[in-house]
């Protein structure tokens, strides 16, 4: 590493995390509710007139047989819902990995599949993994 790089702070931090990963993610935040929804990661691309397009993650949540209120109830303990647009989901699920302050470059598709390309401010980034931390050193 060079010598000098300790003396820059970068402005933003980049993630690629394609959609296999992303749904790795939201099976763990679904916790004992994964086997009552089939999850299906997609994402809409909406057109703004200024700026670059916005990309919105969809997280489909469809409940699988015999769904039950109670079933439903230990949905909605997770933060997520089915009656929820898709949209809602992956807000939500986008905020448990990367804080709310981040944006989504890009959601590319090639022969590997689907992934997309997320940014935060280092600042941010630095405090999403110190508040990591603590928690991590009582665990172990």
């Amino acid at each position: 590493m060079s010598r000098y790089l300790d003396r820059i702070e970068p402005e933003d931090v980049r993630f690629l995390m394609d959609f296999s990963e992303f749904k790795t993610f939201v099976i763990d935040m679904l916790g004992d509710a994964r086997d009552l929804v089939q999850i299906h990661i997609d994402y809409d691309l909406i057109e703004e007139t200024e700026n670059m397009p916005l990309i919105r993650p969809m997280v489909h949540l469809s409940e699988v047989s015999n769904f039950t209120e109670e079933d439903r109830h230990t949905l909605l303990a997770t933060g997520f819902s089915i009656d929820q647009e898709p949209f809602v989901n992956g807000d939500y699920a986008m905020k448990q990995i990367f804080g709310p302050e981040y944006t989504i470059l890009a959601a590319t598709e090639d022969d590997d599949g689907a992934f997309f390309t997320i940014e935060i401010p280092f600042r941010n980034y630095q405090q999403e993994i110190k508040q990591m931390r603590p928690a991590h050193s009582r665990q172990t």
